[in-house]
């Protein structure tokens, strides 16, 4: 046995220190202000329930252990009902660290281990906490199993000031600013509107607005004045929120292209290093939100099996490859990274004639519906006189979304990597591995057949979540191109 077998480091008991023990605080919290203790002690209930989630993360830890020989990772763990779980280290596709503030004051590290069944539903992320020693004898022993893709680049990690060589890109603060004040508001939008509502109703804002001078105000202004101005307000919130999380979270975010694995490292609160085997990875994806495409400029992501969102948040990754990147230099970066990428092919567009399909569209509907009810409250109700212009523009951004899902559809083919782009306000292309492409599929009505139009998905090897991408009312041509050059 090279490693173990081995329990991790006792922090691993308070790294979800508020899904564990969260009851047990308020309990105490509870008993404290009312001075009496008893109201926990005494009760056998609520001494169980607030327990629960301490003793069990105690039991995880103290009946856990890891242990490694040349072919497998081996993990045992329960008490009562026995488990274990072999992982072949051939299997293995990346050796992720992360560092929590709890973790860098104790000097522990978090290892998420990912191997190629995470495509399937069968999921096998293993996480684990160790000291810094520990965890640099796992990460070399796991991927010196992978045949000499060596560790993760951590500078001084390895006592000697050692740093690895290769291709390097360092993202500026400036950029990451800039990416969270131009990247798409709409989740933090709905989330911060949630909040609000939330804090309004427990610190009655709403009566604390009357008496200020801002009740007068909003008094003084129509329906359509004072929904501009929160939509305005909200608005910039959401940008300076947003810059300066974009700057905490992915702090010195930099990369290293060594030649066999790409690594990542950023973060400031939480620290994240991941390594990822360029042989396992499919493809790529660029995202820009219609402020970014109006500088030329998107995010650039990668997909490979066991990397991204696990449906676990503490050890789901972001598979993000650059934060901000400019349209131009994006195709050569990965072509750099991938050679399999350099070709690039003459995109295949929507045929004129088939702009009228994509109107038929859920979302104009429901922008017209808003419209009619709009029309009906303006002439219905005198404060709401001016809320037809609302209907309006939802109708009028509606129809431009569409517009532009109509422009941004197109996709090529090639005997070395396939090209998709969809997408409205917000364009998203993929880049991906013409020896990765598992199938093409078209689909599409009687009548659409008959005008030679059909909507395309290819289906590749990635996450669940990337492993299928559709363009709408292509020609059925360009799915023939496609489909003449995958390899069988």
């Amino acid at each position: 046995m090279n490693f173990g077998p081995k329990r991790g480091h006792p922090i691993f008991i308070f790294e979800n220190f508020l899904k564990d023990f969260g009851l047990l605080v308020i309990a105490i919290f509870i008993g404290l202000v009312k001075g009496d203790m008893s109201v926990i002690t005494q009760n056998i209930p609520v001494l169980i329930i607030v327990l629960a989630g301490p003793v069990g993360r105690v039991v995880q830890y103290l009946f856990t252990d890891y242990s490694i020989d040349d072919e497998k990772l081996i993990v045992r763990s329960g008490f009562l009902s026995k488990k274990t779980l072999e992982v072949p280290i051939s299997t293995i596709t990346t050796v992720d660290f992360s560092q929590r503030i709890l973790h860098q004051v104790f000097g522990a590290y978090r290892l998420n281990i990912d191997n190629a069944s995470n495509i399937s539903e069968q999921k096998t992320k293993i996480k684990m906490t160790f000291s810094k020693q520990d965890a640099l004898m796992v990460r070399s022993l796991l991927v010196s199993g992978r045949k000499g893709i060596d560790g993760l680049n951590l500078a001084a990690d390895d006592g000697d000031g050692r740093k690895e060589e290769g291709q390097a890109y360092q993202v500026k603060a400036s950029e990451l600013l800039l990416m969270g004040a131009i990247k798409s508001k709409g989740i933090f939008l709905l989330q911060l509107i949630g909040l609000l509502s939330a804090g309004s109703a427990y610190f009655n804002v709403t009566q604390t607005v009357v008496d200020s001078g801002l009740g007068r105000l909003f008094a003084s202004m129509s329906l359509l004045q004072t929904i501009m101005m929160m939509i305005i307000v909200v608005f910039l919130l959401a940008v300076i929120c947003g810059s300066a999380g974009c700057l905490i979270r992915y702090y010195g975010f930099h990369v290293l292209d060594n030649g066999e694995a790409i690594k990542i490292e950023y973060g400031l609160l939480t620290k994240k290093r991941y390594t990822i085997q360029k042989k396992k990875i499919s493809g790529f994806s660029y995202d820009q939100s219609l402020f970014m495409r109006w500088i030329g400029m998107g995010t650039l992501h990668l997909f490979a099996i066991g990397y991204g969102s696990s449906g676990d948040e503490e050890s789901s990754e972001e598979p993000i490859l650059f934060p901000l990147i400019k349209t131009a230099p994006m195709r050569r970066v990965i072509g750099e990274i991938l050679p399999e990428m350099k070709r690039e092919s003459e995109y295949e567009q929507p045929q004129k004639g088939s702009l009228r399909y994509f109107f038929y569209n859920a979302g104009l509907f429901f922008s017209l519906m808003l419209l009619l009810l709009s029309v009906y409250y303006s002439q219905t109700i005198a404060f709401c006189k001016d809320l037809w212009v609302v209907g309006i523009l939802l109708v009028i951004l509606s129809i431009a979304g569409i517009i532009m899902q109509y422009k941004n559809a197109a996709i090529y083919g090639n005997d070395e990597n396939i090209s998709l782009s969809y997408g409205g306000f917000r364009k998203k292309t993929v880049f991906v591995k013409t020896s990765n492409v598992e199938s093409v599929s078209e689909q599409a009505s009687y009548f659409k057949h008959k005008k030679g139009i059909t909507s395309v998905t290819v289906s590749y090897i990635a996450p669940l979540s990337e492993a299928n991408k559709k363009v709408k009312n292509i020609s059925i041509e360009a799915f023939e191109n496609i489909r003449a050059k995958l390899i069988y």
